[in-house]
């Protein structure tokens, strides 16, 4: 990824109240200096293997509709990206040991859209003993799914399931042999699951706690969201983030005063929100982009700010 960050000074004038030294009268007029924090979104080819596994139980048709009806918001994500990728579909059943549903998806797939939604919509006759981690891990066997994962990618894996994964072995086990697997980009794992602590309800889905998907999710920092949302488009855009291998977050320079701080793109100001705007992380002194606000390659980020007063 290619960025590059150069800082501006800016005064900003700010009057200060009329100070008394012993008998005379001295007004001083206090400067606080500004700073101009510039970026450039980076733009590279990447290589990315996406595995959907997708559970194929009884109450999961309406959860594989949504995921079809929102693939879009991946597609969108990638349009005019250096990214080669390609997509892979398997389901929770151990007894089909992770073999793939259909043929690789890539960008020339005629019918994209359509033709992913046929492969995700793979019924709901399977098990009911959902091992997702198990079939994921089966699922790297280059014998049984040759050309899924290759040399120079990256791999992602996204569970979608409204049943916590049942599989034999603790997860660590799963996450060995799928990082072990991957190509030189490395594995994050991505889900679709019931909310901890106790699962989710909404007017269509009903999941249980996907507790070890999100364990998996967590210890590769990965993303996940609520099998139970109105639509998955969110999901599904961050991990086209992922595969395009765009930066979400821009790390300044200097501790910002938060109230001061004005982020462009491209000279457009972008709000400040949790969706498709910006928000401040104070953990990491950065700016972290969200959903459709993230910067496309090529286009510059602007961050102007007044130093926090006492910061070194």
């Amino acid at each position: 990824m290619f960025r590059f960050t150069a800082l501006r000074v800016l005064p900003f004038a700010i009057s200060a109240p009329t100070l008394f030294l012993g008998a005379g009268c001295t007004e001083n007029k206090l400067t606080q200096v500004g700073t101009e924090d510039r970026f450039l979104q980076g733009g590279e080819e990447v290589s990315a293997d996406i595995l959907f596994v997708v559970d194929d139980s009884a109450s999961m048709t309406e959860e594989q509709a949504r995921l079809g009806e929102n693939f879009s918001a991946f597609v969108e994500v990638l349009s005019g990206t250096f990214a080669d990728w390609q997509i892979g579909v398997i389901t929770t059943d151990p007894e089909e040991y992770g073999a793939l549903r259909g043929a690789i998806l890539t960008p020339d797939t005629p019918l994209l859209d359509a033709a992913f939604a046929a492969a995700v919509d793979v019924g709901n006759e399977g098990s009911r003993d959902e091992q997702g981690l198990l079939t994921s891990a089966l699922a790297m066997s280059p014998s049984l799914n040759p050309g899924l994962v290759r040399a120079n990618s990256a791999l992602n894996v996204v569970y979608v399931s409204d049943e916590d994964d049942h599989s034999p072995d603790v997860v660590d086990v799963y996450m060995a042999v799928l990082t072990g697997a991957a190509g030189s980009g490395g594995f994050r794992a991505h889900a679709l699951v019931g909310d901890l602590p106790e699962g989710c309800v909404s007017g269509t889905s009903a999941a249980d706690a996907g507790t070890r998907y999100l364990d998996a999710v967590s210890g590769t920092d990965g993303w996940s969201d609520s099998i139970c949302a109105d639509d998955y488009s969110a999901l599904l855009a961050r991990v086209g983030l992922d595969v395009a291998g765009w930066d979400t977050t821009f790390y300044l320079d200097r501790v910002p005063d938060p109230a001061t701080l004005e982020v462009s793109v491209d000279t457009v100001l972008i709000p400040e929100r949790a969706d498709d705007g910006w928000q401040y992380s104070s953990g990491d002194n950065a700016i972290v982009f969200e959903g459709y606000a993230v910067p496309r390659p090529g286009m510059e980020v602007v961050v102007r700010y007044e130093p926090w007063m006492g910061a070194g």
